[in-house]
């Protein structure tokens, strides 16, 4: 990836957002912590809800206490637009779990 254009990204995503690269693809990345067990579920359903509205979907890793979401467009192995809405609807629901 072009360092301007990863520039552009990290400019781009919200606080707490990293870019990582995978098999050469970039992906965003991050995660996110809770209370308890439940929460993190509840948080993966509501998750697994918005990528079936977009259909655009994430790789979610529940954890205890955390859920690690990772979001990209493997087809064009690039972060899209797609990918910065779906962040922005993560970002949107995350403090309603609490």
């Amino acid at each position: 990836m072009d360092p301007l254009e990863l520039e552009r990204i990290e400019k781009r995503i919200p606080s707490g957002w990293k870019v990582i690269f995978r098999d050469g693809a970039p992906l965003l990345v991050k995660n996110f912590c809770f209370s308890s067990y439940k929460s993190g579920v509840d948080f993966v359903n509501a998750l697994a809800k918005i990528a079936d509205l977009m259909d655009h979907h994430p790789d979610l890793t529940l954890r205890y206490d955390s859920v690690l979401v990772e979001i990209g467009t493997h087809s064009e192995k690039a972060i899209t637009d797609l990918d910065f809405s779906f962040v922005e609807k993560v970002e949107q629901g995350y403090p309603t779990f609490f």
